[in-house]
């Protein structure tokens, strides 16, 4: 996977050097170092909506931190799209995911957050989940995997499996595989309302470190690209993608 860096705070290119091929995922990666900056430059590009979901956190950093996101969004997909990013007009998903409801267009996204950590992928023709969570120290996670809401009714039965060997390293092992299994649902547009023990996550040592492959009911899924992102050493994160050998770049603001 390429990294491509830009030193300075929210430093962004040209909208008219933004280019998204066919076939090439883009992940821009969104630091709180960033935050900040990105509201100064961005906020005014929110609609009245959203600057209302904003203003509706009780922490200032909650509130800075959705409009960095979503103003980083929006300059970004404005960019792809060649259009202004405060005239993009977006809807909801049945299970709470952002669409794209103005301009229509083939281009998908998603975006994923956690402490410390904002990720927004971005591919054209396809289906598309990203999703990232911070590492902590904690219980012993292969017995938490069986706790309703953290891991029963979500980990198929090889994936339990998997997570039972894993001790003692079960936390790292559950976050990998939890990150993959939400990048996969989102991709898929359900998220968590279908049933997570359907699909099975594993590691694709035959295309090399960082892939995996996924399937539903014993059943692989042909002509996806999913992988581990590396998103330093605080954070798991995962890609999931319907297209086959897409080339993943990574970009930081």
């Amino acid at each position: 996977m390429q990294h491509e860096g830009f030193a300075a705070p929210l430093a962004l290119p040209p909208p008219e050097r933004l280019v998204l091929p066919d076939g090439a995922v883009q992940v821009w990666e969104l630091d709180d170092k960033q935050v900040d900056p990105a509201c100064a430059r961005l906020a005014d590009t929110l609609a009245p909506d959203e600057r209302a979901r904003a203003l509706a956190y009780r922490h200032a950093r909650h509130c800075n931190g959705y409009i960095a996101r979503r103003g980083l969004l929006r300059w970004l997909i404005g960019a792809y799209l060649h259009c202004l990013p405060e005239a993009l007009r977006f809807t909801v998903s049945a299970f709470g995911k952002p669409v794209l409801q103005w301009p229509q267009a083939r281009l998908a996204f998603s975006v994923s957050h956690t402490d410390g950590l904002a990720l927004l992928a971005f591919a054209r023709d396809c289906r598309l989940g990203v999703d990232v969570e911070r590492r902590a120290g904690g219980p012993d996670l292969a017995e938490v995997a069986n706790v309703p809401g953290f891991g029963r009714g979500i980990f198929s039965a090889q994936e339990a499996r998997v997570l039972a060997r894993a001790r003692p390293a079960s936390a790292d092992a559950f976050l990998g595989i939890w990150t993959r299994k939400e990048a996969l649902l989102k991709a898929l547009g359900t998220g968590l309302s279908a049933d997570p023990t359907a699909f099975t996550t594993e590691d694709d040592w035959r295309r090399g470190a960082g892939h995996w492959r996924a399937s539903r009911d014993g059943i692989p899924m042909s002509g996806w690209t999913c992988l581990d992102l590396d998103a330093g050493a605080g954070f798991r994160a995962a890609l999931a993608a319907s297209l086959p050998e897409a080339s993943v770049t990574w970009h930081r603001c």
